[in-house]
């Protein structure tokens, strides 16, 4: 007869036993786990392109000696817990009737009363309970024993797993041996209530992994299934939305979910946006703007034409960045790791000499119990979840909130940041200038001729500043002339000719290159507009500069409670820009921060690395115009991604501009590596103190194994509060 090979993971090439099939390039690939499917499902394009697994992995952040699926998942992770907690209540049943019958017999006064036929119901009773306790053991054993074999093979370690299955099997060989020979006692009851509750606190823990997944689920479960397309013939039709394509056109009504992102061409309304940007005002929407899947319409009737549908839609985006940066390992993860090799070994030495040093003093009995109970308040169970589940639990937190941390190991370093430098357009302001003053010369005419020649001249020009120029001109509704000729003087300004007369709006240093001249009256304006902190720019003609415009970006309203907020966490900010000095100062008076002026980007690159010699630094900023600064700092955060979710500098993205969010970021990565302190120091010197009573024979194996499972329940509870953070 020909046993069929098993296949090999894909991934780690282990063999896999009871594998997972997954379709890659019209290929079937078999994989030994859950952790290792997904991670091919994030590696595969640069597979595709010739790279190997190791550089793909390590391009990707993935260690491939690292156990991917932590030794819980084998397949789906519902799944699993579910499969998990059936096989837990078959043996809860069975490990009850071993018990009862434990009871019966070793009850003195029971086999007493019967006198010579109590050796006979000694002998039924054992192999009764044999016969409950062998499945119960052979179910929850094998499975543990088949991931010790797994971790063994592809992170070459030890791990408890094959303590405790050593240790069960030991005292199930040893009860069996005394069942049919008559001669020691039988430990079925312990063998059986070990491996019970192991597998209890397992189960704990991957519940605990599955309701971490609730984050990801919410906001999946926020987009529809269904859509109201517009047909050609302009009729509507529901479709799944796993059949919309780019291009479609479907119409959302007042209290529907938008199922794409895309753009609005017809419709006004208010939309919540707060499940993606956590920001609870309603953002007004009109033709032209963006919408996001999972967003609701409050009170309008828009119809979106499609831009991104299926996994490319921002909620597709963040769900799979967010399942990256879980399976991404952070130094303090790794650092466990490497801890957990040694304990091990450690523990098998201890459990060793505990039973040897019994057996000497005591009996065979007594050593196998002191020998167990070691292995059991040893297991470092509480140790292994007291980092990935805090982590689970932040990522998940920062997702509901609306940011996106890119994996554990920024967490970690945003947990360390002892100084933030801020961008200032884009950042602390709105990016968008408004006209505040409007200076004439006394001999030039009214303020109107000098905001419609400035208007005018600019509608040629993309500049922001020209924008807000016509901008105030609209409002005041000064009619536009056409232009006969533009000039566009890049960093300096514009010029033309309007109805014949050559005109010039930009910066003074323009004017001067152009020969107009400024009188005393307007240069003693333009210094107050300066220290004001305005942005001055010049309308001149004729000759000489004939008025001034003084403009000035919008703070975010959300800047000077964000910016208390830091200072109050004890954080050294700084502002970077490369405004004027007297538009820094204006700042600085504004926020009561520290601004630094006229950088250029290299500039601010070299303010970063200079702080860096003191510790962890961040860079908050728009991500675009600042992304030299935002790459060189240790974390970079990026306002206002939107769709934008992969910007390269960006390693903490925040769908929304509301800078409190990264006050509250901060405080989240604080709070949570807080909580890996606790968890750690309390499994250590849990795991010291048991080791200490086991080894003196004041623990029972059962007991060991309930304090065990009593001491992973307090971590995943104090890792779950970060959920209500």
């Amino acid at each position: 007869m020909v046993v069929a090979a098993q296949p090999a993971c894909a991934l780690c090439g282990t063999p896999a036993t009871r594998h997972i099939t997954e379709r890659f390039h019209d290929q079937d690939l078999a994989f030994c786990c859950y952790g290792c499917r997904y991670i091919y499902d994030i590696i595969w394009p640069d597979l595709a392109n010739g790279m190997d697994v190791r550089q793909a992995m390590g391009r990707a952040g993935f260690d491939l000696h690292a156990a991917c699926c932590r030794g819980v998942f084998r397949g789906e992770p519902a799944e699993e817990a579910a499969n998990m907690l059936s096989h837990l209540m078959l043996n809860a049943f069975l490990a009850m009737m071993v018990m009862v019958l434990s009871l019966a017999l070793y009850s003195d006064f029971f086999f007493a009363s019967w006198e010579d036929s109590g050796q006979g119901v000694r002998s039924m009773l054992q192999a009764i309970i044999m016969l409950f306790a062998t499945p119960a053991i052979l179910m929850l054993a094998l499975p543990m024993l088949e991931e010790a074999v797994l971790t063994f093979q592809i992170a070459h370690r030890l791990t408890t797993s094959a303590l405790i299955v050593i240790g069960s099997l030991a005292a199930y060989g040893l009860s069996v041996y005394a069942t049919f020979t008559g001669h020691g006692h039988t430990y079925f009851e312990t063998a059986t209530m070990i491996l019970l509750l192991v597998t209890l606190g397992r189960w704990l823990d991957a519940k605990t992994y599955v309701e971490g997944n609730q984050a990801f689920d919410d906001l999946l479960a926020r987009t529809p299934t269904e859509a109201s397309v517009i047909m050609p013939d302009h009729r509507e039709r529901r479709v799944p939305v796993d059949q919309l394509r780019v291009g479609d056109c479907i119409r959302v009504r007042p209290g529907e979910q938008f199922a794409v992102d895309g753009r609005v061409m017809g419709g006004t309304g208010s939309v919540d946006e707060s499940s993606l940007t956590g920001e609870s005002m309603p953002a007004y929407k009109a033709p032209g703007h963006t919408v996001y899947a999972g967003t609701v319409s409050l009170d309008g009737s828009l119809v979106v034409e499609a831009a991104q549908v299926g996994d490319d839609r921002v909620m597709g985006k963040w769900v799979r960045l967010l399942e990256e940066a879980r399976l991404k390992r952070a130094p303090i993860e790794l650092l466990a790791d490497r801890v957990s090799a040694y304990f091990a070994p450690a523990v098998m030495l201890l459990a060793t000499g505990t039973f040897g040093f019994w057996l000497w003093q005591d009996s065979m009995g007594m050593g196998l119990q002191t020998g167990l109970a070691v292995l059991l308040i040893a297991c470092p169970c509480a140790l292994g979840m007291a980092t990935p589940l805090t982590i689970w639990a932040a990522l998940g937190r920062a997702a509901q909130h609306g940011v996106l941390i890119r994996d554990s190991r920024v967490l970690e370093t945003l947990s360390r940041v002892r100084q933030l430098f801020f961008d200032k357009t884009g950042t602390l302001t709105t990016g968008r200038s408004t006209l505040q003053e409007i200076v004439c010369d006394p001999d030039s005419g009214a303020d109107q001729l000098i905001l419609q020649r400035a208007a005018s001249l600019e509608q040629g020009s993309e500049h922001p500043l020209a924008s807000a120029i016509q901008a105030a001109a609209q409002a005041k509704e000064i009619a536009i002339r056409p232009l006969d000729t533009f000039r566009a003087y890049p960093g300096l300004g514009v010029s033309g000719k309007l109805d014949g007369q050559d005109i010039v709006v930009g910066s003074w240093r323009l004017m001067v290159q152009q020969g107009l001249d400024l009188s005393e009256a307007l240069r003693c304006e333009r210094e107050r507009l300066d220290e004001m902190g305005l942005t001055v720019v010049c309308v001149g003609w004729a000759g000489r500069v004939q008025g001034l415009l003084g403009l000035a970006e919008t703070l975010r309203p959300s800047a000077p409670l964000a910016v208390n907020e830091l200072q109050h966490q004890g954080l050294a900010l700084q502002v970077l820009t490369g405004d004027s000095a007297a538009c820094a100062k204006a700042l600085s008076q504004q926020l009561g921060i520290d601004v630094r002026s006229e950088l250029l980007p290299h500039d601010k690159v070299q303010a970063v690395e200079m702080a860096e010699a003191k510790g962890p630094v961040a860079m908050v900023g728009d991500g675009l115009n600042d992304a030299p600064a935002l790459a060189r700092a240790h974390v970079g955060i990026a306002l206002g991604c939107g769709a934008d979710l992969t910007r390269e500098a960006a390693d903490v993205s925040l769908l929304s501009n509301d800078l409190t969010q990264v006050a509250w970021t901060l405080a989240l990565a604080r709070r949570a590596y807080r909580t890996i302190g606790w968890n750690l120091m309390w499994a250590f010197v849990y795991n010291v103190a048991g080791i200490g009573f086991a080894m003196a024979g004041l623990l029972h194996p059962v007991l060991a194994a309930a304090a065990m499972v009593l001491s992973s329940a307090l971590v995943v509870g104090n890792s779950l509060r970060i959920r209500r953070f």
